[in-house]
């Protein structure tokens, strides 16, 4: 896969976790509560695992022990963070060389053991993940009368890539 393609799939996901995020806004908050913080702390999940994967592509120290946080963002936070977490990609991924992506990357999982994968590798786990669990977000959404965002990649390059 070649950088720009990785650049246009990254800035998909930084669209769709907004459009995500901006339909459990719309959740009603009490009378949804439990299934609204579910949608949340799947997001965060989402936001935590970015953060990982970036740091070990980057050959940095995430500093996380667990694929969530004790605490639950809201969704004003999570509008940021992840955006920005996202826009951390691009420019990383941007500045990679062919090279860059193939090179394996040793590193330790969250919950124990070595792993060792190839950049390009790391950011295809990302991408993949988020949209696993985002569908399940998208089903709680719907199940609270929300309307779900489509989490197709078609939308995005016919309506929002420019």
């Amino acid at each position: 896969m070649d950088k720009d393609t990785l650049v246009t799939l990254l800035k998909f996901k930084r669209w769709i976790d907004s459009e995500t995020l901006k339909a459990i806004k719309a959740i009603n908050e009490s009378t949804y509560a439990e299934k609204r913080h579910l949608m949340l702390r799947l997001m965060n999940h989402i936001y935590v695992v970015d953060r990982i994967f970036r740091a070990n592509i980057s050959g940095q120290q995430h500093g996380y022990t667990a694929l969530n946080t004790p605490e639950t963002p809201s969704v004003d936070e999570l509008e940021v963070t992840m955006h920005d977490c996202i826009n951390g990609y691009i420019q990383h991924v941007s500045a990679m060389t062919p090279a860059d992506l193939g090179k394996t990357i040793k590193f330790s999982f969250v919950d124990g053991g070595e792993g060792e994968m190839t950049a390009i590798d790391m950011l295809n786990h990302m991408l993949f993940h988020g949209t696993y669990h985002r569908g399940a977000v998208g089903w709680l959404v719907s199940e609270c009368g929300g309307v779900a965002p489509k989490d197709v990649l078609t939308v995005f390059l016919r309506d929002h890539h420019h």
